[in-house]
């Protein structure tokens, strides 16, 4: 709306200059009327884009941009008001309401949303997308925009209104390229999200498969066992000898229905309870469950009792108890292992943090693959992370690893509030 209104405003006033021999004295009024009202509509129409611009930046941006456009709107009018009555019979007053316009509606517009694509460009760019840089390029061309069409007068020399369209052409140029990139992005995000659905069909599959297969192995499994207990009790003579056999028995016995059991959590559908639940109860009834095993390491919970997500309670402490897994397997006696939990107005963010042995970055690659394990044969069964980033989704969230080999480990949960 400001590139169009503004340009006519442009065109109209050259035009004036052009044909203002033919213009009747009656209507000079009439048309400093108009070119005031054509000023003043097209900056406010940048002064609205500002407003909404900043409104997805930052909040501390948002509330000081916001603050300085009401500021400007109020010291306009009381400039302003005060000379209506003048403009009537006084044409250096109209002079004086466009220098207004143009210096506190003009420059104050142009620079708030220099400022604001600016901060929003910066934000893409932290969230790695290409075409951040062009809106930071952008935000730049309207700065310059705003001081050459708002601070320096059209008449003060002739290269003023060439360095205008410049800058206005640097705007075009960039908001282009802009959107080209972020285009080729969306095509690429589509393409990235049908072939996870792709996936996902074929792991619902999978997990069907694996369910019923894992329901199977447990009958054979629970038999074998019961028979190696009742060959104990029958033989207790040639148990000291054949010892070392049948612990290898069991120990693959043991390890069979692990895996089944895995198979069987990762498979299991959600059962659509859900409520709000508090993350303290979670973290506190998830560490209670591995006392057995967080004897030799200390695990330190920083969350406030307040902080809530909605979810299904069972499924949030088996996330938990997963990532734990995982923390104390990786560490050494000793260490601690931090659980940091934090909120705001959209999110709620859980971080497990160890400092133990890490993984490369090929096995932080594949670390959420199905089957995949980077710890010793017979400890992992490759399902623990696949757990946990399917339990993430099911929560609408997101889960980061950050790893390094020897310097640990740090798992982030960023999970998008439903209702709380």
């Amino acid at each position: 709306m400001f590139g169009f209104s503004h340009a006519f405003h442009e065109w109209s006033e050259l035009y004036i200059i052009i044909f203002s021999d033919q213009i009747g004295q009656q209507y000079q009024q009439l048309i400093q009327w108009l070119s005031l009202t054509k000023l003043l509509l097209s900056y406010i129409a940048l002064m609205v884009f500002a407003w909404q611009i900043l409104s997805i930046t930052t909040k501390r941006v948002a509330m000081v941009g916001h603050g300085i456009i009401l500021t400007i709107i109020i010291s306009y009018l009381w400039l302003l008001i005060p000379d209506l009555h003048d403009l009537a019979i006084n044409n250096t007053g109209f002079a004086e309401a466009s220098q207004y316009t143009r210096i506190l509606i003009g420059f104050g517009s142009a620079f708030l949303a220099g400022i604001g694509m600016a901060v929003y460009g910066n934000s893409l760019r932290q969230e790695k997308h290409h075409y951040g840089l062009y809106f930071v390029i952008s935000g730049f061309g309207l700065l310059i925009y705003g001081v050459l069409s708002g601070l320096v007068p059209t008449e003060s020399h002739h290269s003023v209104p060439v360095l205008r369209t410049l800058a206005g052409g640097l705007i075009l140029v960039a908001l282009f390229k802009a959107l080209k990139v972020f285009d080729l992005e969306k095509e690429q995000a589509t393409a990235a999200k049908l072939k996870r659905a792709i996936e996902a069909d074929k792991y619902k599959a999978i997990g069907q498969l694996a369910m019923g297969v894992a329901h199977e192995i447990n009958n054979p499994l629970a038999s074998s066992t019961l028979a190696l207990d009742l060959w104990e009790r029958k033989n207790p003579e040639h148990f000291s000898s054949q010892e070392d056999y049948l612990n290898r028995a069991r120990l693959g016995i043991e390890r069979a229905s692990s895996i089944s059991k895995e198979l069987l959590s990762y498979a299991r559908p959600s059962t659509g309870r859900r409520g709000n639940v508090a993350i303290e109860e979670v973290l506190n009834g998830a560490v209670k469950l591995l006392a057995h095993r967080r004897k030799r390491n200390k695990i330190q919970l920083n969350c406030a009792a307040h902080i809530c997500l909605y979810g299904e309670k069972i499924k949030l402490e088996e996330l938990i108890i997963n990532l734990l897994c995982n923390a104390l397997d990786a560490s050494l006696p000793r260490q601690t292992i931090t659980v940091d939990v934090t909120e705001d107005d959209t999110r709620v963010i859980i971080t497990v943090k160890d400092v133990g042995c890490g993984m490369s970055k090929e096995a932080l690659a594949r670390a959420t693959e199905l089957f995949y394990s980077s710890k010793p044969v017979g400890k992992g069964t490759g399902l623990g992370l696949a757990i946990c980033e399917q339990i993430t989704s099911l929560h609408h969230g997101k889960m980061n690893i950050v790893s390094e080999l020897d310097k640990g480990t740090t798992v982030e949960l960023v999970f998008y509030r439903e209702r709380c």
